[in-house]
């Protein structure tokens, strides 16, 4: 049984706290060539399929999986740090109200929103370590935050408790 609460079945809204721990430069699908600085970045997405935001996130932590949305290729290279969950929301609205933080940054136009004509870009750039900023945009929104280790089962090698 995963560590987790009912919301995490439901549908709605994502963003993923990730970390680049060097620059990466590579083909990432239509986009072709990009480059990403080392740091700190907050992906938004959208679960509306079988088994909700868990479904979607538990796939973007999988180290084994075929490349299908731009994240993909960020997920295999970086790390997912923290996950807020936004049952119901809708990642164009969490990306609007995100914007309005100061410090985030549009470090590539069309990532993640090549199915959208509303965002200029579904990742951005945040400053420092983006804990800060996603506990503002948790709070404007009524989201709820994660660890990445509550979308796995508690395992002997893994207890939830010591």
């Amino acid at each position: 049984m995963m560590q987790v609460d009912n919301i995490f079945e439901m549908p709605g809204a994502y963003v993923l706290l990730m970390e680049l721990s060097a620059i990466y430069s590579d083909d990432i699908g239509a986009l072709g060539n990009v480059k990403l600085s080392a740091g700190y970045y907050l992906y938004f997405g959208s679960a509306r399929g079988k088994g909700g935001m868990a479904a979607r996130v538990r796939r973007h932590l999988k180290i084994n999986k075929k490349r299908y949305w731009h994240v993909d290729w960020m997920t295999l290279a970086g790390s997912v740090k923290k996950v807020m969950l936004v049952p119901g929301g809708v990642e164009c609205e969490l990306r609007r109200k995100a914007s309005a933080l100061s410090g985030l940054t549009v470090p590539i136009l069309g990532f993640g929103s090549s199915d959208c004509n509303q965002c200029p870009a579904h990742l951005l750039g945040v400053k420092g370590n983006g804990l800060t900023t996603l506990e503002e945009l948790r709070l404007a929104v009524t989201g709820h935050s994660y660890s990445v280790s509550s979308f796995f089962s508690t395992t002997a090698a893994q207890p939830s408790t010591v």
